[in-house]
């Protein structure tokens, strides 16, 4: 299943990815602090035997990372750096571009998109999809998109695809994707991410 099929309908308590345009995966976690000591390519048997007693501890930070098309992508597995501040997707979009897709319980979805190390859009639901939230240089660059996938920001109104499947396909009109296989599966990279100075996960 291509872009982000998997997810849709997928009760995850927590969901921390970001993506970034004509970057290979070790660049990607490189841009995110990743810890160049615990980088390399592991099996999945390798990643549980290596991180399997950190996924979920409340001092560690542990990314997956790997390729789709364009996009390289990477996987918080219980933390939330990538939405900590703005200071990560601005780095990681130097020269390019960059998406942060999170979600959590509360219910939440937080979508922030950059281009060479500015902060173009960002939409946090927690107060509702209303338009006079959203942040950035340019916060209404992708209205036409969401008005197109059925959604009435200024109603609130997600539409038909609902509250994460409306940012999920529009993360995927980017480009971006993730196989299952490729998180679950097969060997990908992974690492341990550096706490950025002042921020906890």
């Amino acid at each position: 299943m291509t872009g982000l099929g998997w997810l849709y309908g997928r009760d995850l308590p927590l969901l921390s990815l970001t993506f970034a345009r004509d970057l290979t995966a070790r660049e990607l976690l490189g841009r995110m602090g990743a810890d160049l000591d615990t980088l390399a390519l592991r099996s999945q048997e390798d990643f549980d035997d290596e991180f399997g007693d950190l996924l979920y501890a409340d001092d560690a930070c542990v990314v997956s990372a790997g390729q789709h098309g364009a996009w390289a992508w990477a996987w918080e597995h219980g933390s939330w750096q990538c939405v900590v501040d703005d200071r990560l997707i601005c780095d990681v979009s130097v020269g390019t571009a960059a998406l942060v897709l999170h979600a959590n319980e509360k219910p939440m979805v937080d979508f922030r998109y950059a281009e060479n190390g500015r902060l173009l859009t960002g939409i946090n639901t927690l107060m509702g999809l209303r338009p006079d939230h959203y942040t950035g240089c340019e916060p209404h660059r992708f209205d036409p998109e969401l008005h197109a996938l059925g959604a009435a920001p200024d109603r609130d109104d997600y539409g038909p695809l609902g509250h994460r499947g409306l940012f999920y396909r529009l993360a995927e009109e980017l480009g971006v994707g993730l196989p299952h296989a490729d998180l679950f599966t097969n060997p990908c990279f992974s690492a341990e991410l550096q706490l950025r100075p002042n921020v906890q996960p």
